[in-house]
Protein backbone atom coordinates (compact mmCIF):
# COMPACT_ATOMS: atom_id res chain seq x y z
CA UNK A 1 0.00 0.00 0.00
CA UNK A 2 1.21 3.47 -0.86
CA UNK A 3 0.19 5.34 2.28
CA UNK A 4 -2.35 5.67 5.01
CA UNK A 5 -4.55 8.77 4.86
CA UNK A 6 -2.80 10.19 7.94
CA UNK A 7 0.97 10.06 7.60
CA UNK A 8 3.50 10.10 10.42
CA UNK A 9 7.25 10.27 9.97
CA UNK A 10 7.51 6.53 10.45
CA UNK A 11 5.01 5.69 7.70
CA UNK A 12 6.40 7.65 4.75
CA UNK A 13 8.21 4.77 3.08
CA UNK A 14 6.21 2.81 0.56
CA UNK A 15 6.65 -0.86 -0.25
CA UNK A 16 9.25 -0.78 -3.06
CA UNK A 17 7.53 -3.67 -4.82
CA UNK A 18 4.50 -1.52 -5.63
CA UNK A 19 6.25 0.86 -7.99
CA UNK A 20 8.40 0.38 -11.05
CA UNK A 21 9.92 3.59 -12.35
CA UNK A 22 11.01 3.77 -15.98
CA UNK A 23 13.25 6.35 -17.70
CA UNK A 24 11.44 9.17 -19.46
CA UNK A 25 11.27 9.48 -23.23
CA UNK A 26 13.68 11.86 -24.89
CA UNK A 27 11.52 12.74 -27.87
CA UNK A 28 8.97 15.53 -27.68
CA UNK A 29 7.46 15.34 -31.17
CA UNK A 30 4.10 13.64 -31.86
CA UNK A 31 4.42 10.11 -33.19
CA UNK A 32 0.83 9.36 -34.17
CA UNK A 33 0.75 7.84 -37.64
CA UNK A 34 -2.33 5.62 -37.56
CA UNK A 35 -6.03 6.46 -37.81
CA UNK A 36 -8.13 5.88 -34.66
CA UNK A 37 -9.76 2.82 -36.24
CA UNK A 38 -6.45 0.96 -36.45
CA UNK A 39 -5.79 -1.62 -33.72
CA UNK A 40 -2.33 -3.03 -33.14
CA UNK A 41 -1.81 -6.78 -32.81
CA UNK A 42 1.17 -8.94 -31.93
CA UNK A 43 1.60 -12.69 -31.92
CA UNK A 44 5.22 -12.77 -30.75
CA UNK A 45 4.56 -11.62 -27.19
CA UNK A 46 4.51 -14.08 -24.31
CA UNK A 47 1.57 -12.64 -22.41
CA UNK A 48 2.29 -14.86 -19.41
CA UNK A 49 5.34 -12.63 -18.91
CA UNK A 50 3.30 -9.39 -18.89
CA UNK A 51 1.85 -8.98 -15.39
CA UNK A 52 -0.74 -6.28 -14.79
CA UNK A 53 -0.87 -4.30 -11.55
CA UNK A 54 -3.43 -1.77 -10.37
CA UNK A 55 -3.89 0.64 -7.46
CA UNK A 56 -7.15 2.26 -6.36
CA UNK A 57 -8.35 5.13 -4.20
CA UNK A 58 -11.83 5.76 -2.81
CA UNK A 59 -13.25 6.39 0.66
CA UNK A 60 -12.09 2.95 1.83
CA UNK A 61 -8.91 2.44 -0.19
CA UNK A 62 -5.93 4.78 -0.31
CA UNK A 63 -3.72 3.92 -3.30
CA UNK A 64 -4.09 0.29 -2.30
CA UNK A 65 -3.28 -2.65 -4.56
CA UNK A 66 -6.23 -4.08 -6.49
CA UNK A 67 -6.62 -7.83 -6.14
CA UNK A 68 -8.34 -10.27 -8.47
CA UNK A 69 -6.75 -9.17 -11.78
CA UNK A 70 -6.98 -11.96 -14.34
CA UNK A 71 -4.32 -13.15 -16.74
CA UNK A 72 -4.38 -12.23 -20.43
CA UNK A 73 -6.76 -14.25 -22.61
CA UNK A 74 -7.83 -14.04 -26.25
CA UNK A 75 -10.46 -11.40 -26.85
CA UNK A 76 -11.96 -9.13 -29.46
CA UNK A 77 -14.20 -6.99 -27.26
CA UNK A 78 -13.52 -5.17 -24.03
CA UNK A 79 -14.65 -2.34 -21.81
CA UNK A 80 -11.53 -0.32 -22.62
CA UNK A 81 -9.65 -0.68 -25.90
CA UNK A 82 -6.00 0.40 -25.90
CA UNK A 83 -3.76 1.04 -28.90
CA UNK A 84 -0.30 2.34 -28.06
CA UNK A 85 0.59 2.83 -31.74
CA UNK A 86 -1.73 5.83 -31.85
CA UNK A 87 0.11 8.50 -29.89
CA UNK A 88 -0.57 12.12 -29.04
CA UNK A 89 1.11 14.84 -26.99
CA UNK A 90 3.76 14.25 -24.35
CA UNK A 91 2.88 14.33 -20.66
CA UNK A 92 4.66 17.15 -18.77
CA UNK A 93 3.78 16.20 -15.20
CA UNK A 94 1.48 17.04 -12.31
CA UNK A 95 1.90 18.84 -9.01
CA UNK A 96 0.94 22.12 -7.37
CA UNK A 97 2.21 25.57 -6.40
CA UNK A 98 4.88 26.08 -3.77
CA UNK A 99 3.48 29.38 -2.54
CA UNK A 100 5.06 31.27 0.35
CA UNK A 101 2.33 29.82 2.63
CA UNK A 102 3.01 26.29 1.43
CA UNK A 103 6.73 26.73 2.02
CA UNK A 104 6.10 28.27 5.44
CA UNK A 105 3.88 25.46 6.76
CA UNK A 106 6.38 22.87 5.53
CA UNK A 107 9.32 24.75 6.97
CA UNK A 108 7.65 25.19 10.39
CA UNK A 109 6.92 21.48 10.72
CA UNK A 110 9.22 19.31 12.86
CA UNK A 111 8.84 16.83 9.98
CA UNK A 112 10.02 19.29 7.33
CA UNK A 113 12.47 16.91 5.65
CA UNK A 114 10.06 13.97 5.76
CA UNK A 115 7.33 16.06 4.12
CA UNK A 116 9.65 17.17 1.31
CA UNK A 117 10.79 13.58 0.74
CA UNK A 118 7.18 12.41 0.79
CA UNK A 119 6.05 15.00 -1.76
CA UNK A 120 8.91 14.61 -4.22
CA UNK A 121 10.44 11.20 -3.53
CA UNK A 122 10.12 7.92 -5.44
CA UNK A 123 8.47 6.24 -2.46
CA UNK A 124 6.00 9.08 -1.94
CA UNK A 125 3.86 11.21 -4.23
CA UNK A 126 6.68 11.80 -6.73
CA UNK A 127 5.41 15.29 -7.70
CA UNK A 128 6.89 16.29 -11.07
CA UNK A 129 5.60 19.80 -11.80
CA UNK A 130 5.85 22.86 -9.52
CA UNK A 131 4.20 26.24 -10.03
CA UNK A 132 5.82 29.30 -8.44
CA UNK A 133 4.48 32.76 -7.74
CA UNK A 134 6.67 35.62 -8.98
CA UNK A 135 6.34 37.70 -5.83
CA UNK A 136 3.56 37.20 -3.32
CA UNK A 137 0.03 35.95 -3.95
CA UNK A 138 -2.76 35.72 -1.38
CA UNK A 139 -0.91 32.73 0.06
CA UNK A 140 1.68 34.46 2.18
CA UNK A 141 1.85 35.04 5.93
CA UNK A 142 0.81 38.19 7.75
CA UNK A 143 4.38 38.56 8.99
CA UNK A 144 5.88 38.46 5.50
CA UNK A 145 3.05 40.43 3.90
CA UNK A 146 2.49 41.04 0.20
CA UNK A 147 5.62 41.80 -1.79
CA UNK A 148 7.37 41.93 -5.12
CA UNK A 149 11.13 41.75 -5.68
CA UNK A 150 11.54 45.48 -6.17
CA UNK A 151 9.38 47.31 -3.65
CA UNK A 152 10.65 50.78 -2.79
CA UNK A 153 9.96 53.26 -0.01
CA UNK A 154 7.32 55.71 -1.14
CA UNK A 155 6.97 53.88 -4.49
CA UNK A 156 10.01 55.70 -5.84
CA UNK A 157 10.92 54.39 -9.28
CA UNK A 158 14.03 52.20 -9.41
CA UNK A 159 14.92 52.66 -13.06
CA UNK A 160 17.96 50.36 -12.99
CA UNK A 161 16.32 47.74 -10.71
CA UNK A 162 19.20 48.16 -8.29
CA UNK A 163 17.03 47.15 -5.33
CA UNK A 164 15.83 43.92 -6.95
CA UNK A 165 16.13 40.91 -4.62
CA UNK A 166 14.50 37.48 -4.34
CA UNK A 167 15.62 37.11 -0.71
CA UNK A 168 12.01 37.15 0.55
CA UNK A 169 11.60 33.83 -1.27
CA UNK A 170 14.40 32.23 0.74
CA UNK A 171 12.32 29.49 2.40
CA UNK A 172 10.78 28.67 -1.00
CA UNK A 173 14.23 28.47 -2.59
CA UNK A 174 15.63 26.29 0.18
CA UNK A 175 12.76 23.81 -0.15
CA UNK A 176 13.16 23.75 -3.94
CA UNK A 177 16.86 22.99 -3.57
CA UNK A 178 16.01 20.04 -1.34
CA UNK A 179 13.34 18.93 -3.81
CA UNK A 180 15.82 19.07 -6.68
CA UNK A 181 18.20 16.88 -4.71
CA UNK A 182 15.41 14.31 -4.65
CA UNK A 183 14.27 14.85 -8.26
CA UNK A 184 16.64 16.88 -10.46
CA UNK A 185 14.12 16.73 -13.34
CA UNK A 186 11.39 18.85 -11.76
CA UNK A 187 9.57 21.11 -14.22
CA UNK A 188 8.81 24.69 -13.08
CA UNK A 189 6.08 27.12 -14.11
CA UNK A 190 6.34 30.68 -12.74
CA UNK A 191 3.52 33.23 -12.77
CA UNK A 192 3.57 36.86 -11.55
CA UNK A 193 0.70 38.29 -9.52
CA UNK A 194 1.76 41.95 -9.71
CA UNK A 195 4.53 44.19 -10.92
CA UNK A 196 6.09 46.49 -8.29
CA UNK A 197 3.54 49.15 -7.35
CA UNK A 198 5.65 51.99 -8.79
CA UNK A 199 5.37 50.42 -12.26
CA UNK A 200 1.55 50.37 -12.21
CA UNK A 201 -1.20 52.77 -13.22
CA UNK A 202 -2.66 52.91 -9.71
CA UNK A 203 0.71 52.68 -7.90
CA UNK A 204 -0.59 49.77 -5.80
CA UNK A 205 0.01 46.03 -5.65
CA UNK A 206 -3.78 45.57 -5.71
CA UNK A 207 -5.65 45.87 -9.01
CA UNK A 208 -4.54 48.32 -11.67
CA UNK A 209 -2.41 47.48 -14.68
CA UNK A 210 1.16 47.90 -15.88
CA UNK A 211 1.99 51.42 -17.09
CA UNK A 212 2.97 51.26 -20.78
CA UNK A 213 6.06 53.34 -20.01
CA UNK A 214 7.33 50.44 -17.88
CA UNK A 215 6.81 47.58 -20.33
CA UNK A 216 10.52 47.40 -21.11
CA UNK A 217 11.65 47.61 -17.48
CA UNK A 218 9.08 45.06 -16.35
CA UNK A 219 10.36 42.66 -18.99
CA UNK A 220 13.84 43.12 -17.51
CA UNK A 221 12.38 42.57 -14.02
CA UNK A 222 10.98 39.19 -15.09
CA UNK A 223 14.28 38.22 -16.68
CA UNK A 224 16.12 39.21 -13.49
CA UNK A 225 13.78 36.83 -11.66
CA UNK A 226 14.64 34.01 -14.06
CA UNK A 227 18.35 34.75 -13.73
CA UNK A 228 18.22 35.00 -9.94
CA UNK A 229 16.45 31.65 -9.61
CA UNK A 230 18.84 30.08 -12.12
CA UNK A 231 21.74 31.30 -9.97
CA UNK A 232 20.18 29.28 -7.12
CA UNK A 233 20.10 26.20 -9.36
CA UNK A 234 16.39 26.50 -10.20
CA UNK A 235 15.72 26.80 -13.93
CA UNK A 236 12.24 28.03 -14.81
CA UNK A 237 10.78 26.10 -17.76
CA UNK A 238 7.61 28.15 -18.35
CA UNK A 239 7.02 31.84 -17.58
CA UNK A 240 3.42 33.01 -17.49
CA UNK A 241 2.81 36.63 -18.41
CA UNK A 242 0.20 37.04 -15.66
CA UNK A 243 -1.89 35.04 -13.24
CA UNK A 244 -5.58 35.74 -13.97
CA UNK A 245 -5.21 38.82 -16.19
CA UNK A 246 -8.94 39.55 -16.15
CA UNK A 247 -9.09 39.86 -12.36
CA UNK A 248 -7.71 42.70 -10.23
CA UNK A 249 -8.21 41.62 -6.59
CA UNK A 250 -8.54 44.21 -3.85
CA UNK A 251 -7.00 42.24 -0.97
CA UNK A 252 -3.99 40.56 -2.53
CA UNK A 253 -1.59 41.38 -5.39
CA UNK A 254 -2.84 41.30 -8.96
CA UNK A 255 -3.09 43.34 -12.13
CA UNK A 256 -5.11 43.24 -15.31
CA UNK A 257 -4.13 42.86 -18.95
CA UNK A 258 -6.12 43.17 -22.16
CA UNK A 259 -5.66 41.17 -25.34
CA UNK A 260 -3.92 44.13 -26.97
CA UNK A 261 -1.57 44.95 -24.09
CA UNK A 262 -0.61 41.27 -23.83
CA UNK A 263 0.19 41.11 -27.52
CA UNK A 264 2.30 44.27 -27.36
CA UNK A 265 4.19 43.24 -24.22
CA UNK A 266 5.11 39.81 -25.60
CA UNK A 267 5.77 40.93 -29.19
CA UNK A 268 7.84 44.03 -28.48
CA UNK A 269 9.40 43.35 -25.09
CA UNK A 270 9.35 40.01 -23.29
CA UNK A 271 9.73 37.74 -26.34
CA UNK A 272 12.63 39.63 -27.95
CA UNK A 273 14.28 40.24 -24.56
CA UNK A 274 14.30 36.54 -23.66
CA UNK A 275 15.66 35.74 -27.10
CA UNK A 276 18.36 38.41 -26.80
CA UNK A 277 19.71 37.06 -23.51
CA UNK A 278 19.43 33.45 -24.64
CA UNK A 279 16.96 32.41 -21.96
CA UNK A 280 14.87 29.48 -23.19
CA UNK A 281 11.98 29.81 -20.73
CA UNK A 282 8.73 29.24 -22.63
CA UNK A 283 6.11 31.97 -22.51
CA UNK A 284 2.66 31.05 -21.22
CA UNK A 285 -0.48 33.16 -21.66
CA UNK A 286 -3.95 33.41 -20.15
CA UNK A 287 -3.60 31.43 -16.88
CA UNK A 288 -7.27 32.06 -16.14
CA UNK A 289 -10.79 30.62 -16.41
CA UNK A 290 -12.84 29.11 -19.20
CA UNK A 291 -16.08 31.11 -19.35
CA UNK A 292 -17.29 34.55 -18.32
CA UNK A 293 -20.23 35.36 -16.05
CA UNK A 294 -22.68 34.74 -18.89
CA UNK A 295 -21.24 31.34 -19.70
CA UNK A 296 -19.45 32.44 -22.87
CA UNK A 297 -16.09 30.91 -23.73
CA UNK A 298 -13.34 33.47 -23.11
CA UNK A 299 -11.41 34.00 -26.34
CA UNK A 300 -8.44 35.89 -24.84
CA UNK A 301 -5.72 33.34 -25.67
CA UNK A 302 -7.03 32.64 -29.16
CA UNK A 303 -7.17 36.36 -29.94
CA UNK A 304 -3.64 36.90 -28.62
CA UNK A 305 -2.37 34.10 -30.84
CA UNK A 306 -4.00 35.56 -33.94
CA UNK A 307 -1.07 37.96 -33.96
CA UNK A 308 1.62 36.00 -35.77
CA UNK A 309 4.33 38.26 -34.35
CA UNK A 310 3.18 37.52 -30.79
CA UNK A 311 2.41 33.85 -31.42
CA UNK A 312 6.02 33.33 -32.52
CA UNK A 313 7.06 33.75 -28.87
CA UNK A 314 4.21 31.86 -27.14
CA UNK A 315 4.49 28.17 -26.29
CA UNK A 316 1.76 27.48 -23.75
CA UNK A 317 -1.69 28.39 -22.44
CA UNK A 318 -2.72 28.04 -18.79
CA UNK A 319 -6.30 27.22 -17.75
CA UNK A 320 -7.99 27.55 -14.34
CA UNK A 321 -11.11 25.77 -13.11
CA UNK A 322 -12.99 28.50 -11.24
CA UNK A 323 -15.79 29.22 -13.69
CA UNK A 324 -18.27 27.07 -15.59
CA UNK A 325 -18.89 23.35 -15.30
CA UNK A 326 -17.23 20.27 -16.71
CA UNK A 327 -18.97 20.71 -20.07
CA UNK A 328 -17.62 24.25 -20.31
CA UNK A 329 -14.14 22.91 -19.55
CA UNK A 330 -14.36 20.27 -22.27
CA UNK A 331 -15.67 22.80 -24.76
CA UNK A 332 -12.95 25.29 -23.87
CA UNK A 333 -10.12 22.81 -24.27
CA UNK A 334 -11.56 21.66 -27.60
CA UNK A 335 -11.76 25.32 -28.65
CA UNK A 336 -8.15 26.00 -27.72
CA UNK A 337 -6.89 22.93 -29.55
CA UNK A 338 -8.94 23.58 -32.68
CA UNK A 339 -7.52 27.08 -32.95
CA UNK A 340 -3.92 26.49 -31.80
CA UNK A 341 -3.01 22.77 -31.82
CA UNK A 342 0.70 23.61 -31.72
CA UNK A 343 0.48 25.35 -28.32
CA UNK A 344 0.73 23.28 -25.12
CA UNK A 345 -2.13 23.60 -22.64
CA UNK A 346 -1.57 23.23 -18.91
CA UNK A 347 -4.26 23.10 -16.25
CA UNK A 348 -2.50 25.57 -13.98
CA UNK A 349 -4.81 26.18 -11.03
CA UNK A 350 -7.70 24.64 -9.13
CA UNK A 351 -8.30 23.74 -5.51
CA UNK A 352 -10.57 21.79 -3.25
CA UNK A 353 -11.86 23.61 -0.16
CA UNK A 354 -12.42 22.57 3.43
CA UNK A 355 -16.21 22.90 2.99
CA UNK A 356 -16.29 19.67 1.02
CA UNK A 357 -14.80 16.65 2.78
CA UNK A 358 -15.97 13.66 0.74
CA UNK A 359 -12.88 12.17 -0.86
CA UNK A 360 -14.71 10.51 -3.75
CA UNK A 361 -16.69 13.61 -4.75
CA UNK A 362 -13.59 15.80 -4.62
CA UNK A 363 -11.65 13.32 -6.75
CA UNK A 364 -14.44 13.20 -9.32
CA UNK A 365 -14.37 17.01 -9.60
CA UNK A 366 -10.66 16.82 -10.35
CA UNK A 367 -10.68 14.02 -12.89
CA UNK A 368 -13.57 15.55 -14.85
CA UNK A 369 -12.07 19.05 -15.07
CA UNK A 370 -8.33 18.98 -14.48
CA UNK A 371 -7.06 15.51 -15.30
CA UNK A 372 -8.59 12.65 -17.35
CA UNK A 373 -11.10 14.67 -19.34
CA UNK A 374 -8.59 17.49 -19.80
CA UNK A 375 -5.82 15.17 -20.99
CA UNK A 376 -8.13 13.54 -23.50
CA UNK A 377 -8.54 17.05 -24.91
CA UNK A 378 -4.78 17.55 -25.29
CA UNK A 379 -3.82 19.14 -21.95
CA UNK A 380 -0.28 18.10 -21.00
CA UNK A 381 -0.08 18.64 -17.24
CA UNK A 382 -1.77 19.94 -14.10
CA UNK A 383 -0.77 22.10 -11.16
CA UNK A 384 -3.26 22.44 -8.35
CA UNK A 385 -3.05 25.48 -6.08
CA UNK A 386 -1.10 25.02 -2.84
CA UNK A 387 1.31 22.12 -2.52
CA UNK A 388 0.81 22.08 1.24
CA UNK A 389 -1.28 24.03 3.79
CA UNK A 390 -2.43 23.80 7.36
CA UNK A 391 -5.55 21.69 7.79
CA UNK A 392 -7.92 24.69 7.84
CA UNK A 393 -6.33 26.60 4.97
CA UNK A 394 -5.82 29.48 7.37
CA UNK A 395 -2.29 30.49 6.37
CA UNK A 396 -3.05 33.21 3.87
CA UNK A 397 -3.36 36.99 3.56
CA UNK A 398 -6.49 37.87 1.58
CA UNK A 399 -8.08 35.70 -1.07
CA UNK A 400 -9.14 32.13 -0.34
CA UNK A 401 -9.90 31.40 3.30
CA UNK A 402 -10.70 27.70 3.03
CA UNK A 403 -8.41 26.24 0.37
CA UNK A 404 -6.75 22.88 0.91
CA UNK A 405 -3.31 21.78 -0.23
CA UNK A 406 -2.27 18.49 -1.76
CA UNK A 407 -0.90 17.81 1.71
CA UNK A 408 -2.21 19.10 5.03
CA UNK A 409 0.51 19.71 7.61
CA UNK A 410 -0.66 19.03 11.16
CA UNK A 411 1.15 19.59 14.46
CA UNK A 412 2.76 16.15 14.58
CA UNK A 413 1.85 14.53 11.26
CA UNK A 414 0.73 15.24 7.72
CA UNK A 415 -1.86 13.75 5.40
CA UNK A 416 -2.85 13.63 1.76
CA UNK A 417 -6.00 15.49 0.75
CA UNK A 418 -8.26 14.62 -2.19
CA UNK A 419 -6.26 16.69 -4.67
CA UNK A 420 -3.14 14.94 -3.45
CA UNK A 421 -4.52 11.49 -4.12
CA UNK A 422 -5.49 12.39 -7.69
CA UNK A 423 -2.08 13.99 -8.23
CA UNK A 424 -0.32 10.90 -6.87
CA UNK A 425 -2.20 8.56 -9.21
CA UNK A 426 -0.58 10.37 -12.13
CA UNK A 427 2.76 11.47 -10.67
CA UNK A 428 3.53 8.10 -9.13
CA UNK A 429 2.73 5.97 -12.17
CA UNK A 430 3.13 8.13 -15.30
CA UNK A 431 6.62 9.30 -16.24
CA UNK A 432 7.25 12.79 -17.63
CA UNK A 433 7.73 12.49 -21.38
CA UNK A 434 5.32 9.57 -21.77
CA UNK A 435 2.99 9.84 -24.74
CA UNK A 436 -0.76 9.80 -24.40
CA UNK A 437 -2.10 6.82 -26.34
CA UNK A 438 -5.45 5.91 -27.81
CA UNK A 439 -7.99 4.57 -25.31
CA UNK A 440 -11.68 3.97 -25.93
CA UNK A 441 -14.09 3.25 -23.08
CA UNK A 442 -17.39 1.64 -24.06
CA UNK A 443 -18.87 2.34 -20.61
CA UNK A 444 -19.94 5.93 -19.98
CA UNK A 445 -19.31 5.42 -16.26
CA UNK A 446 -15.61 4.72 -16.82
CA UNK A 447 -13.33 7.59 -17.82
CA UNK A 448 -9.96 6.50 -19.17
CA UNK A 449 -6.67 8.02 -20.27
CA UNK A 450 -3.54 6.08 -21.19
CA UNK A 451 0.21 6.69 -21.58
CA UNK A 452 3.25 4.88 -22.97
CA UNK A 453 6.73 5.78 -21.76
CA UNK A 454 10.16 5.20 -23.29
CA UNK A 455 10.71 1.98 -21.34
CA UNK A 456 7.53 0.44 -22.74
CA UNK A 457 5.38 0.89 -19.63
CA UNK A 458 1.70 1.45 -20.35
CA UNK A 459 -0.31 3.22 -17.66
CA UNK A 460 -4.07 3.68 -17.71
CA UNK A 461 -5.72 5.99 -15.20
CA UNK A 462 -9.43 5.21 -14.83
CA UNK A 463 -12.28 6.83 -12.97
CA UNK A 464 -15.10 4.43 -12.10
CA UNK A 465 -18.20 6.53 -11.52
CA UNK A 466 -20.67 4.51 -9.47
CA UNK A 467 -20.92 0.92 -8.33
CA UNK A 468 -18.01 -1.47 -8.30
CA UNK A 469 -17.57 -3.39 -11.55
CA UNK A 470 -15.09 -5.49 -13.46
CA UNK A 471 -13.57 -3.86 -16.55
CA UNK A 472 -11.95 -5.79 -19.36
CA UNK A 473 -8.99 -4.12 -21.06
CA UNK A 474 -8.43 -5.09 -24.70
CA UNK A 475 -4.89 -4.80 -26.04
CA UNK A 476 -3.19 -6.47 -29.01
CA UNK A 477 -5.91 -9.08 -29.43
CA UNK A 478 -5.82 -10.07 -25.76
CA UNK A 479 -7.79 -8.89 -22.78
CA UNK A 480 -7.34 -8.76 -19.04
CA UNK A 481 -10.05 -8.10 -16.43
CA UNK A 482 -9.48 -5.63 -13.60
CA UNK A 483 -11.89 -5.11 -10.68
CA UNK A 484 -12.77 -1.42 -10.26
CA UNK A 485 -13.94 -0.51 -6.75
CA UNK A 486 -16.94 1.79 -6.41
CA UNK A 487 -16.34 5.50 -7.01
CA UNK A 488 -12.62 4.89 -7.34
CA UNK A 489 -9.66 6.29 -9.20
CA UNK A 490 -7.61 3.36 -10.49
CA UNK A 491 -4.13 3.27 -12.06
CA UNK A 492 -3.40 0.17 -14.16
CA UNK A 493 0.14 -0.69 -15.36
CA UNK A 494 1.93 -3.21 -17.53
CA UNK A 495 5.18 -3.18 -19.51
CA UNK A 496 5.84 -4.35 -23.05
CA UNK A 497 8.80 -6.77 -22.94
CA UNK A 498 11.98 -5.30 -24.39
CA UNK A 499 12.57 -8.45 -26.42
CA UNK A 500 9.62 -7.67 -28.69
Amino acid sequence: MFTAFLVSAASCTADPTTLTTAPTMTTTEPTSTLPPSTTSTATSLDFTQIPVTAYATNNLMKLAAVNGISGWVDGTTGTIAVDELIQYEAYRGVGAALTYSAAWVINQSPQRDEIIEYIFGEDGMRVQLVRLTVGASDFTTATMGHYTYNDTVGNVADSDLSEFSIEKDRIIIDILKDALEINPDLVFIAAPWSAPAWMKTNRSLYGGSLSPSYYGLYSQYLIKYLDAYAAEGIDIDYLSVQNEPYYGPGDYPGMTWTVDTTKIFIRDFLGPDLEMVGNDAKIMIWDHNTVDGSGNLIDFPVRVLRSDETAAYVDAIGVHCYSGDEIDMRNYLDYLYENNPEVEVFMTECTAVTTYTNLEQNMEWSVRRMYIEAYNRHAVGTTYWNLALDALGATHLGGCGNCTGLVSVLSSSFRLEADGYVTAHFARYVNVGARRIHTDSSNANILAVGYLDGAGKITLVLWNDGAGRVASILWRGKKVTVPLPANALVSVNWTIPTSE
